[in-house]
């Protein structure tokens, strides 16, 4: 009975490590992406603000201006939507992982 349950230790502590490993490397994309999206939302914010200023200095530019400023915001929505799918995935990972985890341990 020892050994059986040895073995089924060691194929979770195996199959924890790949999660382990996964995790890790979801983290890290976690990491570079909400990179990603923080310079993406600066560049887009600094334009918008840009706009604004020279709207205020020529107003008769204002349509033209009002209308890049417009296209900036689905820019921005759609970086935030594409890290919080990627954060969203990391989180259920690590929820599935926690989950075994708490089995190995209830179970040994």
């Amino acid at each position: 009975m020892d050994a059986t349950a040895a073995k089924f230790d060691q194929g979770i502590a195996k199959h924890s490590d790949k999660e382990l490993e996964q995790l890790h490397k979801q983290t890290e994309a976690l990491f570079q992406n909400l990179r990603t999206v923080r310079h993406a939302i600066n560049n887009n914010v600094a334009v918008i603000m840009a706009m604004a200023e020279l709207t205020q200095r020529n107003p008769a530019q204002c349509a033209k201006l009002s209308q890049i400023c417009l296209d900036k915001a689905p820019q921005i929505a759609a970086a935030i939507g594409g890290f919080t799918e990627l954060f969203e995935g990391a989180l259920s990972l690590q929820q599935e992982l926690q989950g075994h985890m708490a089995t190995a341990t209830t179970s040994s």
